[in-house]
């Protein structure tokens, strides 16, 4: 499997938070049958994160350090761009990285502020020549609210990502009943981890594989672990499954009295 978003290089961001834990990560990934793992460090235009020249040193070091722990898992290049006021205006003289220097870029919101205007920004970054990655949407309240605008988003080209803890329910019932809309009308493209750390929120997918494989079908499961993320970092066209938009079934006398 290739995990999508990860903060895995130590001492970037907010995720490993030095060497070991680096190593403690890569361990557990390569345990849960990963193979490579784009580090998606935070990038904000207000905050001080390692970007540029020195974010390719820290990757091209820790690959080394990898192989040298007879690690076999390879991390590539990328960023978590965080959302702000006046960015697409900005946004191409910006030094931060798509994933693995492809047209695919990963971008994450504020979780209570989304943008009224979500659709129009995918269809803005598209214009721009990016394809954007909305990071973990099942989390943002707007779209635990109204599911259907993550349907909108994806009638302008949004790719959908959300995370492994999310299907398995480890962030409340809220967050569960989004991400199971998402993915019963086919509104998911990728799974990723969202790893920040060896105990908190680890690199782990093999679970969330098993799950969506045994509930879905094996087909739906390597599409959106595996075969997605390939065709990523090859920068070539995923495989995006017609959406539908989400129906809330409604109980007999709610029929009734809408009657």
């Amino acid at each position: 499997m290739i995990d999508m978003h990860c903060h895995i290089l130590p001492g970037v961001d907010d995720g490993a938070k030095d060497l070991y834990e680096a190593i403690e990560m890569a361990k557990i990934a390569e345990e849960d049958g990963i193979k490579k793992i784009i580090n998606t460090s935070h990038f904000h235009p207000e905050f001080k994160f390692i970007m540029g020249s020195e974010l390719i040193e820290k990757v091209d070091n820790f690959n080394k350090i990898l192989k040298e722990n007879n690690i076999d898992i390879e991390v590539l290049l990328g960023n978590e761009i965080y959302y702000t006021d006046g960015i697409l205006e900005e946004i191409e003289d910006l030094n931060f990285y798509t994933i693995n220097k492809s047209k695919y870029l990963l971008i994450e919101f504020s979780p209570m502020n989304v943008p009224k205007n979500l659709p129009d920004i995918v269809y803005e970054l598209k214009i721009k020549g990016y394809t954007p990655i909305l990071a973990h949407v099942e989390r943002y309240k707007s779209i635990i609210d109204n599911p259907n605008i993550i349907y909108d988003c994806i009638k302008e080209g949004a790719i959908i990502q959300v995370n492994a803890s999310s299907v398995l329910g480890k962030h409340g019932k809220d967050i569960k009943k989004t991400t199971d809309i998402l993915l019963d009308n086919n509104m998911v493209h990728i799974i990723a981890s969202d790893a920040h750390g060896s105990e908190r929120r680890r690199p782990q997918l093999k679970e969330a594989y098993k799950y969506i494989k045994n509930k879905y079908s094996k087909e739906v499961a390597n599409n959106i672990f595996k075969n997605n993320q390939s065709l990523i970092i090859e920068n070539k066209d995923i495989i995006i499954p017609i959406a539908s938009k989400y129906e809330e079934k409604r109980g007999f006398f709610s029929k009734l009295f809408k009657k």
